[in-house]
């Protein structure tokens, strides 16, 4: 979504406020820590009037829920809980709104709870879907809600690394450990450099009235959701390029390829590889993902993963 389809989306939105037809349910498409976020909150603070409680989500009358546990599931008992939170008598006497983020890791439980409430939602109520994968979610839940999408927002995000990363995919494999050390370094800058971009944002994006604890503790907060997330996006083009490999090494069609601009270095790559070798690749991105769960140090992961390519 360009900014100019942003502004369309929110006009939308506001047209549908004024003229007391604000949907009961919105589904953000888009990062849970990037636009689909900052569009959820853009929401909340158009309904609860700008309160400074929206930003610290500290507002009586509005829920947030994200997966919390080792799992990275939303269960049906915190889903329970929002619904018994919406359903009582608003704290300001107005409107009360329910957020869920990364809302694709409910349980099934957890989504046919959330389906009544859908289907019959309590006067003044809003729910906010927020997930950068929809089509993970039950499609009644999806066909309940009025879609926004803000997947294409977040490319002005990806822009910042994904030219860069492409570079070092297309240069693998590393020579030598030495140079399986350098490509780790290029890749723990893009890292580095993305943290103090959203370090900058987050910060211009905190409510003035909190303590110098409080915001710090926010802003780092913030700043490692929304890193966290591109660290995933990361990963998941990491994991793409080398399911390019795999096709060419089993001579597949090349029109399946994901990297189409980039099909000489892949080819290329393809050409030294054996299956097992290809499949072995795969594996070892999906390991990274497990060491990242793990809180292994990134520079310690990455490089774990080229020397593996020497």
């Amino acid at each position: 979504m360009s900014s100019n389809q942003f502004s369309e989306a929110w006009s939308g939105i506001e047209k549908g406020w004024q003229n007391s037809q604000l949907a009961h349910a919105y589904l953000l498409q888009g990062a849970p820590h990037g636009a689909a976020l900052r569009f959820a909150e853009k929401l909340l603070n158009l309904i609860f009037k700008n309160h400074p409680q929206v930003q610290t989500r500290a507002h009586p009358d509005i829920v947030w829920i994200e997966p919390q546990s080792k799992s990275r599931q939303i269960v049906i008992d915190e889903i329970r809980d929002l619904i018994r939170q919406l359903s009582q008598t608003s704290f300001a006497g107005g409107w009360k709104a329910g957020v869920i983020l990364c809302a694709d890791r409910m349980t099934d439980q957890a989504a046919n709870a959330l389906l009544k409430t859908l289907e019959e939602p309590p006067p003044r109520t809003l729910l906010i879907l927020v997930t950068d994968e929809p089509q993970s979610l039950l499609a009644t839940i999806s066909s309940r809600c009025q879609r926004v999408s803000l997947a294409d927002e977040d490319e002005e995000v990806s822009k910042h690394w994904k030219d860069p990363l492409l570079d070092i995919l297309g240069e693998l494999p590393p020579a030598s450990i030495i140079e399986a050390g350098i490509f780790t370094g290029r890749i723990t800058g893009i890292l580095d450099e993305l943290k103090k971009e959203f370090e900058a944002e987050e910060s211009e994006r905190l409510p003035e009235d909190l303590s110098a604890k409080e915001a710090k503790d926010l802003l780092a907060a913030r700043s490692t959701a929304r890193l966290i997330e591109s660290r995933t996006e990361i990963l998941r083009t990491m994991l793409q390029w080398q399911r390019d490999v795999l096709i060419l090494v089993l001579e597949q069609a090349e029109t399946a390829l994901n990297f189409q601009d980039d099909i000489e270095q892949l080819k290329r790559q393809a050409m030294l590889c054996t299956r097992a070798d290809a499949l072995r690749r795969l594996a070892s991105v999906d390991e990274m993902a497990r060491q990242f769960d793990r809180n292994l140090p990134a520079g310690l992961v990455f490089n774990n993963f080229f020397a593996q390519l020497v």
